[in-house]
């Protein structure tokens, strides 16, 4: 440009020159903000945490010789060898046999009481949620020990009771006896999301119905289940997923009756010396495709089932009246309590207080005592695991919640460019299973020239814990944050406060009921916690369900139902300390709602 060609009014060359650079030079300075560098650092511990472990073991599935001391190329022999080798078929057979039988009863089981407490007069309904929900505070490896107590072949008491009747003892080392304790584990969950189904349903076209004269049961055939139907579906997909990557059932009982699934595959592969990685990572790599179908479909059917059975003008949802049958679906949900938390419960306090296990009789009672109770504290290995689980779970939930809230806001509060791939990695976990997830995690920290070492500390136990809670966390965040204002993100903002500040004293307080129950939720999922945290431990690094699965191996099973009986009752107290703290903030007016 010459002076001929400068128009009048327009700045010198050099000023337009400085203006873009010191425009320039304002742009980066304000990404160094601690807004901007908080948001940054959430996005990338979220794509780490979601993308490196799943790469990581679909690299070793193509790999000669991974974490070998020959040099690894790129192959597809642990493909072939895999799917060739006698007894996948079968494994795969079982695998799905297991998961599907499991998704169908506990989906079933499930949606039935949710229908019974949502649709229904069903008398005392307080109880009856409690019923459907206590069971979650129970560990899986828990609930699993308790029933191969109760329903051992030879010495177990209600096979004793089977027996004593004329019928034929129930072999729980079957796919019978995986699929039972499995669903009584899960069908909690289904209770819950079969709760929100039918809580949101219009029950206009069921009355229309019954007032043209079909029966109750037409009804419920033709118009209740055809509106929930996409609602079931999506349940029993995503419990195939969450059952098909579980490791205490297929362990525990699958294991010693030889009915051999996906896991209990991958962690006698990994026992293996020397390790079979490549066989780890290929079936880690088949059921990682078989879980995110699941979870595509279970979405499309959430998306149908949202806007199929959800109404806008003139919704009301009314209960029908069963009359005398009513006290029947009380007796349903008594019965329920009875096989989910009495019956295991009873059978760890029993056993905990006994030298040695015997089956219930009038002769034991006078073996009773708290013995192995002071074993527990005599042992510094439990105490040990103990304050490892506290130790993680806490480091855990404090985490979570934190990250959570961060890309909760990102991706709701602002227009960050990606921000919508933000969310989708943080939901990318759930179709990993944890045991795959776990595998991943290992593999990743094994290989990678970090410049610390993790292996074996307690630090990658809080790593797989975190990844494993986050995208359940974020579904607590994302709806509180949606329903935040933002003017009152743009009040304090006006009046001179940062966005650190904004957060702290605004987002916050309002959050605080989603917070607790991230939290919350965190804390119980790092105590079950044990098909990531079976292949992630070390001496000196186990945490508490990791000690309950060695101690059950070693036959000691008072010392197990002790310190089932002390976790059990860790967990509650948890539960009702955070809620009655809630309660401070809201909490149950917030679940309520």
């Amino acid at each position: 440009m010459t002076l001929l060609d400068t128009r009048p009014g327009d700045p010198a060359p050099t000023e337009t020159g400085r203006a873009a650079k010191t425009s320039r030079h304002r742009s980066w300075r304000s990404l160094l903000q601690p807004r901007y560098l908080t948001l940054a650092i959430a996005a990338i511990a979220v794509a780490y945490l979601a993308l490196v472990p799943v790469g990581t073991m679909i690299y070793a599935s193509l790999q000669t010789s991974f974490l070998g001391t020959g040099v690894s190329t790129w192959t597809l022999h642990n493909y072939a060898t895999t799917f060739a080798s006698d007894g996948f078929g079968t494994l795969v057979l079982n695998s799905f046999l297991y998961a599907g039988l499991t998704a169908i009863v506990c989906t079933v089981i499930g949606f039935g009481l949710a229908w019974l407490v949502s649709r229904t007069n069903t008398p005392c309904k307080t109880f009856a949620q409690l019923a459907a929900l206590v069971p979650l505070i129970v560990p899986g490896i828990l609930n699993t020990v308790a029933w191969a107590l109760l329903l051992s072949p030879e010495r177990g008491p209600l096979n004793g009771v089977l027996r004593s009747v004329g019928l034929p003892a129930f072999n729980i080392y079957s796919i019978a006896g995986m699929v039972f304790v499995q669903s009584i584990h899960v069908a909690p969950v289904a209770f819950l999301m079969g709760t929100a189904a039918f809580s949101s349903m219009d029950s206009s076209l069921e009355e229309a119905s019954l007032a043209s004269g079909a029966s109750p049961v037409r009804t419920f055939r033709v118009i209740t289940l055809r509106m929930a139907r996409p609602a079931i579906l999506s349940a029993a997909l995503l419990m195939f997923i969450q059952t098909i990557s579980t490791f205490e059932v297929p362990q525990l009982i699958g294991v010693p009756g030889h009915t051999y699934v996906f896991v209990s595959r991958i962690y006698s592969a990994l026992q293996a010396f020397p390790a079979d990685y490549g066989t780890v990572g290929v079936i880690g790599v088949f059921v990682l495709v078989i879980a995110s179908i699941g979870l595509i479909l279970s979405q499309r059917l959430s998306r149908r089932s949202a806007t199929q059975t959800i109404t806008g003008k003139g919704f009301r949802s009314t209960v029908q009246d069963l009359g005398r049958w009513r006290w029947a679906g009380l007796a349903v949900f008594i019965l329920f309590f009875l096989i989910a938390v009495v019956l295991p419960l009873a059978m760890l306090i029993w056993s905990s207080l006994l030298p040695g296990y015997e089956p219930p009789s009038l002769k034991a009672l006078g073996d009773l005592g708290f013995g192995n109770y002071a074993q527990i504290f005599r042992q510094p290995a439990l105490i040990e695991s103990v304050r490892n689980s506290v130790v993680t779970a806490v480091s855990s939930a404090v985490i979570v919640t934190a990250l959570s809230a961060v890309v909760a806001y990102l991706t709701v509060k602002t227009k960050v460019f990606g921000r919508g791939l933000l969310d989708g990695l943080a939901t990318v976990p759930i179709a990993v299973p944890s045991i795959v997830m776990g595998v991943g995690i290992l593999y990743w920290y094994l290989a990678a020239p970090l410049p610390v070492h993790l292996y074996g500390t307690l630090t990658i136990l809080v790593v797989a814990f975190v990844t494993i809670s986050l995208p359940y966390a974020m579904r607590y965040l994302v709806p509180g944050m949606s329903q935040i204002k933002d003017e009152l993100e743009e009040a304090a903002t006006a009046s001179g406060a940062s966005w650190a500040q904004t957060f702290r004293r605004v987002f916050i307080p309002l959050l605080m009921p989603s917070l607790l129950a991230a939290f919350l939720y965190t804390m119980i999922v790092a105590f079950r916690e044990i098909s990531a945290a079976i292949f992630l431990y070390s001496s000196g690094s186990e945490v508490v369900s990791v000690s309950i699965y060695d101690l059950y191996s070693n036959g000691s099973y008072p010392v197990v139902a002790a310190l089932g009986v002390v976790m059990v009752l860790f967990l509650t107290i948890l539960v009702a300390g955070v809620r009655l703290l809630g309660r401070r903030f809201g909490i149950q007016g917030a679940n309520q709602s």
